[in-house]
């Protein structure tokens, strides 16, 4: 059986082989594992690992596949190279380096945009454009990945636009601007809908996976209300699951936190892979319980206490108990309770929870 039939095979709650594993991480935690393992790229580590899928943007985010850049001067994308899909660099959103007590982080400059500015000085900010980018080559590009499940991933309808006003400003406009909040989230909406849907235009016949990203949740509750949800979300949310369904891809929605009382919302607006069950927030066994006949589940593996701070033998403790939660029956696949991997998770701890979830996560 091959990735992309693992990952079909949870989507549609049958089992396989074995459970389908993810992984994201920072460019630092993937530097530490090539060398840590004596490998040499970011392929052999996908297969070392006994990864199943490949994310376009690369494990790390920033260096993956994704269509050429034609566009106009800009202060981060560059005319004729490869930009490897970081999604900060199409809002025109400068991110640097950071030391920490664990080591590097990258961090993202303040909000180019602020709410004492007019619609019109809005309109004067580099929005993004689909005819920036060349599409033609991405499924050659994407040829040596074909071993694994591909998954486009970056685009958002909520989250993004905290980038670009500022979290504050968004809420705020959510509740007592409706216009100005309509309007940076269609200027968002609209780029990723038609970029992604050139982008399966071209290679929608290789793609398993798209992956939207938006945090909804706090680590204990929802960060808007379902009514707000439903005003400004839902809509978009079920135009971006159509795209996908139309091109014969699972749609999956990340979102952290608390988001459960959500979660039969996304399963009606054609969500078909919820990401990441963060078990600090949330019981991942509950949530199979509630809603797993009707949607897959992806990560669950506490990143934030077991993973960061716990030995190898309580990463195995952690594994094996998500597994017994979360396997039965198909509709899971293995990841990390938030999927992006950060420099305070100690390496021995990242390669034993692979490597436990491959040995124990077999049907």
């Amino acid at each position: 059986m091959n990735a992309s039939d693992r990952i079909k095979a949870a989507v549609q709650h049958q089992v396989s082989d074995r459970i389908p594993m993810h992984i994201n991480a920072s460019q630092w935690i993937v530097d530490r594992l090539l060398k840590h393992l004596a490998l040499s790229d970011p392929k052999e580590l996908l297969e070392y690992l006994h990864i199943d899928v490949y994310d376009m943007r690369g494990i790390d985010l920033h260096s993956g596949s994704a269509p050429r850049y034609i566009g106009p001067e800009h202060p981060i994308l560059k005319p004729g190279k490869m930009w490897g899909g970081n999604i900060m660099a199409l809002w025109n959103i400068m991110e640097y380096q950071k030391e920490s007590v664990h080591g590097s982080v990258l961090e993202i400059q303040p909000p180019p945009l602020t709410a004492n500015q007019s619609l019109s000085e809005w309109d004067d900010y580099q929005w993004p454009d689909p005819d920036w980018f060349d599409y033609s080559e991405i499924s050659y590009d994407l040829d040596k990945w074909s071993d694994f499940s591909i998954m486009a991933s970056g685009g958002s309808v909520f989250q993004h636009a905290s980038y670009i006003i500022g979290l504050d400003v968004q809420l705020m406009d959510l509740l007592t601007d409706p216009d100005r909040a309509n309007y940076i989230l269609d200027k968002i909406f609209d780029f990723y809908y038609e970029y992604y849907r050139r982008l399966f235009e071209q290679a929608g016949n290789i793609i398993d996976v798209f992956a939207l990203a938006d945090d909804f949740g706090t680590q204990n509750s929802l960060l808007i209300s379902p009514d707000t949800f439903d005003k400004y979300f839902a809509g978009r949310i079920r135009r971006m699951a159509d795209l996908a369904h139309q091109y014969d891809s699972f749609f999956l929605l990340h979102t952290c936190g608390n988001i459960e009382p959500l979660i039969p919302r996304f399963i009606e607006l054609g969500v078909d892979i919820l990401d990441p069950v963060q078990p600090e927030s949330m019981d991942p066994g509950k949530i199979k319980k509630l809603y797993g006949k009707d949607i897959c589940l992806r990560g669950g593996i506490s990143s934030q206490q077991v993973l960061a701070h716990g030995t190898p033998k309580d990463v195995e403790t952690e594994v094996r108990r998500k597994l017994d939660d979360l396997m039965p029956g198909g509709g899971y696949i293995f990841s990390p309770g938030h999927p992006v991997l950060q420099v305070d998770i100690p390496t021995e701890n990242i390669i034993t929870m692979y490597q436990t979830a491959y040995k124990y996560g077999k049907y």
